[in-house]
């Protein structure tokens, strides 16, 4: 008997979603993209008409539709994908969320920064619930080559790790994920799970604070970089010993939440290394550390770093890449801030994060503290939520 699928919509056209586009379209799933942005819907197509598709190592795939409108494409789609960065999450939401069928499903990947925080809240302005997956780490290592056209999966993950709304049918969700994206999913407690896990969060930032300040090489008016630096390739043992630097203190806010909030994260955090281990197997051929891990790790071979050349030979940090505008305010000072929450004290982070945000020209943290009134943050404390209110959502019954 022929495989059936559900029917799914994508939101975006990023390289994940371009990944998901041909795959998806390979297996004959009925697979609808929402693509909101600019002009995105119509250039997807347009590139699309070249191959007849998505082209992606080798093989073609394409979606049954595209479109810039939600309601062209959400209404009976059993699964809603919003493979994006954090900061997109919320008016991605928001916009699919009033053309959802009622035994919908959202999925997001990857769902760190506390997606559950920002469905609840859109939840509760919008009158109208679903159910909620979230993913991590982002499946995928993929870049995409031409918009629309082509593709470069460097690698799959083979096991994700996955959190569901209270409620939500979690084998049913898990086995309609593995159908359709081909990897196995090990589901967690809660979204703290997701929210802490040592991701980019933790392995952008402190990858970043050891190339460009605890080495030097951005400091004291030494001589910029000469060349775009392999961010994994290239990780050298200053960066190493910051990410486990900023894990440790990551591993201290683990600790102290499962004494507070017995069973809600258990042992699914684990210490970055063991972590990479664990998503990557035997594409990374030394796990001692996170620095072996990212110098080892097939996946992760000639990927650059957040620098801009601004004369020949001449490179400088980009301060509005994603690695610092995403992972900074949705990632890293996420965690901090429910570490401030609970009390434990995070001297790694407070550093990297005072750092970053003096040249993003921000003030995240004051005083030591938290600043609600800073610009963009996904913080309990400008969310309004409370200890109290972390312990009821996270207890496990």
């Amino acid at each position: 008997m022929a495989q059936t699928y559900p029917a799914v919509t994508i939101c975006g056209a990023g390289n994940a979603a371009h990944v998901m586009m041909c795959h998806l379209g390979q297996l004959g799933c009925d697979v609808r993209v929402f693509a909101p942005f600019r002009d995105e819907a119509e250039r997807l197509v347009e590139g699309m008409a070249k191959h007849d598709g998505i082209l992606m190592n080798g093989k073609v795939g394409r979606p049954t539709k595209v479109s810039n409108k939600a309601a062209d494409v959400v209404p009976g789609s059993k699964y809603v994908f919003i493979p994006l960065p954090v900061f997109a999450h919320e008016v991605t939401l928001r916009a699919v969320l009033p053309h959802m069928d009622e035994d919908s499903i959202v999925v997001v990947m990857p769902a760190t920064g506390a997606f559950d925080w920002t469905a609840d809240k859109v939840f509760k302005d919008l009158g109208k619930r679903v159910g909620v997956a979230g993913l991590a780490p982002l499946p995928y290592v993929c870049r995409i080559r031409t918009f629309g056209e082509e593709v470069n999966l460097m690698g799959t993950k083979s096991l994700v790790g996955m959190s569901c709304s209270k409620g939500a049918d979690v084998k049913a969700i898990g086995s309609d994920i593995k159908k359709l994206l081909g990897f196995d999913v090990v589901n967690h407690p809660s979204f703290l799970s997701i929210t802490l896990t040592p991701t980019n969060p933790i392995m952008h930032p402190g990858r970043l604070y050891g190339m460009m300040v605890a080495k030097a090489y951005w400091r004291d008016n030494t001589p910029p970089f000469t060349k775009n630096v392999l961010f994994y390739d290239e990780c050298d043992e200053v960066s190493n010993e910051w990410l486990h630097k900023l894990d440790d203190d990551n591993q201290q806010i683990v600790k102290k939440l499962n004494e507070l909030i017995p069973g809600c994260l258990g042992n699914s955090v684990l210490p970055v290394n063991q972590y990479l281990k664990w998503a990557y197997g035997d594409d990374i051929s030394d796990h001692s550390s996170a620095g072996a891990c990212f110098r080892t790790n097939k996946q992760f071979h000639g990927v650059g770093s957040p620098l801009l050349e601004v004369a020949p030979g001449y490179w400088v940090p980009d301060f509005k890449s994603r690695y610092f505008a995403e992972d900074i305010p949705f990632g890293l000072l996420t965690n901090r801030a429910i570490a401030e929450l609970i009390g434990v004290p995070t001297p790694n982070m407070d550093t990297v994060i005072e750092w970053a945000q003096k040249e993003m020209g921000k003030k995240w943290l004051v005083d030591g503290k938290v600043n609600v009134d800073e610009t963009p943050q996904q913080t309990p404390q400008a969310l309004g939520l409370t200890l109290e209110d972390l312990k009821k959502m996270y207890a496990q019954h």
